[in-house]
């Protein structure tokens, strides 16, 4: 079905899966990256139960296969004087639908960098190869639109065709049974399909492949993993400086990352586990075990589409920034590493010899910080509020008077300002900029009790504090987010709560006037706008709560261990960017 081909790629970023798989066999046995998605044709039962599943069967499949026929026919319309272009688009369509149906299969081996590269990454289009497959003829096609030097070689029964990219890189296609591989490399494509036949390939025996294949908690449909060890021990192996670099920021406390996701009743659950069983420093000194709850959270307010909270370790910020600036500036370059210093010292002396960072300003905070986006707050993105839990709110006030009185009073732009005003039980202050080249409110704080509040402009941290004071409306879990939260533990290190309701049905209310103007335009003066131009049926665009009546919100819960750090995902459609 279409509406399966237009969701398809959204599939791979979403759910999991589970079993060993005959494309496996082809990939690079010491493969640092896998993905895996099986495709739809294996799921399809499975997500006809969810609730996306339950939209698609709706008037939304219906205008999702409409539009797809929609864009597939004006391609065509616009491509008609081109007639090499038009297969192409044709066997790419196909190409998708497969890819939707039967899935993909990549992976990524790196042995080393230098003085000779040697990487290779396989790519496995399953069921691609056969008498309705499209893939090798397509790359075929273009490989002779661009006048590629290609070679063709046996191994075993089939054909290995070839190029060289480059000096050191090469590509090869060839058809591996049903199913169709696409290498990259530095080793000749040739030698690999050998080595495939020798059974020298294969991820069977790698403990992480076993790991994401032997998943339990529920079907999956796409998994994967990436060896981090691995990559940096290359990569510091082959430059001193990198691996001194790495060290210094902490990075190898990080071991692996596993993840797999699929269908599972009215949800789409994903699971992404990273293992961190080594000390944390660096940028991993950030990363605590402190638990928090929903019962910890500010009061919010009750037209959010989404928040988020997580727990911190911000009380050693700034030291910690200042010794990874100096540590990595040292490893390149003594003296420039003492200029920074110097240039940090003498900053630290403008605002005070007794002043302390890590003391007076995130000292002052505690281990929570909040954030959402509220239509009430601001229009377009302007209402976002950051909170931070505070642990000394006098403090952090006065802290505040200090940075901005330490900026020079001649400073080109002009003078910084920082205004106060007494806000019920809190404080709203508002940091601007005003001198003879420009005049302009630069930002927007808030200190209310035991909270930091940050926004863009006064009026978010204005609602922040009545909310607090019980003067507005209060958030409050509907029915539907409570019975997803009731699938995860109370206490955790962050949550992400987020409605892909409001985003679907701001977008369905959008679209009639979009695709009227967009056939005005298109047929216009007789198609002189648009010559061939299929207009678009507007009645096949369904009614926005009708579509979205299915959905729920999607909840990510993360909880760290002090070896692992486990996020989990369950939601009804999961929007690219937290939409």
């Amino acid at each position: 079905m279409v509406k399966r081909m237009v969701l398809g790629l959204l599939f791979v970023l979403v759910p999991t899966a589970a079993w060993a798989q005959a494309q496996e066999k082809y990939l690079p046995a010491k493969s640092q990256l896998y993905f895996r998605f099986d495709g739809m044709q294996t799921h399809q039962a499975a997500f006809d139960q969810t609730a996306m599943g339950k939209m698609m069967k709706g008037d939304t499949g219906k205008f999702l296969d409409e539009f797809w026929k929609f864009v597939q026919e004006n391609i065509q319309t616009a491509a008609r004087n081109e007639p090499k272009v038009g297969p192409m688009l044709k066997d790419f369509t196909k190409l998708v639908s497969s890819m939707n149906q039967n899935g993909i299969v990549f992976a990524l081996e790196l042995n080393q960098i230098q003085p000779v590269p040697s990487a290779q990454a396989v790519l496995v289009f399953p069921k691609s190869a056969g008498e309705t497959g499209t893939l090798l003829a397509l790359v075929d096609k273009i490989a002779q639109e661009t006048r590629a030097k290609v070679k063709t070689e046996k191994v075993g029964k089939r054909s290995i065709n070839h190029i060289e990219l480059e000096k050191v890189v090469k590509f090869g296609w060839w058809a591996q049974g049903e199913d169709a591989v696409l290498y990259l490399g530095t080793n000749d494509p040739v030698s690999y399909a050998k080595s495939i036949d020798s059974k020298k390939t294969g991820l069977a025996a790698n403990p992480l492949y076993k790991k994401v294949t032997g998943f339990k908690e529920f079907k999956t449909t796409t998994r994967g993993y990436f060896d981090l060890t691995s990559i940096l021990n290359v990569v510091s192996g082959d430059f001193r400086q990198a691996g001194e670099v790495i060290d210094e920021l902490g990075v190898r406390g990080v071991k692996n990352i596993t993840f797999v996701s699929g269908f599972d009743g009215p949800a789409e659950r994903s699971i992404v586990d990273v293992d961190m069983p080594g000390p944390r420093k660096g940028l991993l000194s950030f990363s605590t075990q402190h638990k928090i709850s929903l019962k910890d959270l500010p009061v919010m307010p009750s037209d959010l589409k989404g928040f988020s909270a997580s727990a911190v370790k911000m009380d050693k910020s700034y030291s910690t920034i200042v010794n990874l600036v100096d540590g990595v500036a040292r490893i390149f370059d003594k003296d420039a590493a003492d200029q920074i210093k110097d240039a940090i010292k003498g900053f630290e002396g403008i605002i005070g010899k007794d002043f302390d960072f890590d003391r007076d300003f995130f000292g002052c905070f505690g281990d929570m910080v909040v954030t959402y986006n509220s239509p009430s707050d601001g229009f377009l993105g302007t209402g976002a509020v950051v909170a931070i839990q505070l642990k000394d709110a006098k403090k952090l006030s006065k802290t505040l008077d200090k940075l901005v009185k330490a900026v020079p009073p001649a400073n080109p732009l002009g003078k910084v300002e920082l205004k106060r005003k007494a806000y019920y039980n809190g404080e709203v202050m508002q940091l601007s900029i005003a001198g003879p080249m420009v005049n302009s409110h630069l930002a927007s704080f808030g200190i209310y009790k035991d909270w930091f509040i940050y926004s863009q402009f006064p009026q978010p941290v204005k609602g922040f504090i009545l909310r607090q004071e019980g003067e507005l409306p209060a958030w409050k879990a509907d029915p539907s987010l409570t019975k997803a939260l009731s699938q995860f533990p109370k206490e955790f290190t962050s949550i992400q709560v987020s409605d892909p309701r409001p985003t679907v049905q701001t977008v369905l209310t959008i679209l009639p006037f979009a695709f009227n103007l967009m056939n005005t335009v298109g047929g216009a003066a007789g198609n002189a706008g648009f010559p061939g131009y299929r207009p678009f049926d507007l009645d096949v665009i369904p009614h926005a709560q009708d579509a979205t009546r299915h959905l729920f919100p999607n909840v990510t819960v993360t909880v760290d261990d002090g070896k692992r750090i486990r996020s989990e995902t369950r939601g009804s459609l999961i929007l690219p960017f937290g939409l």
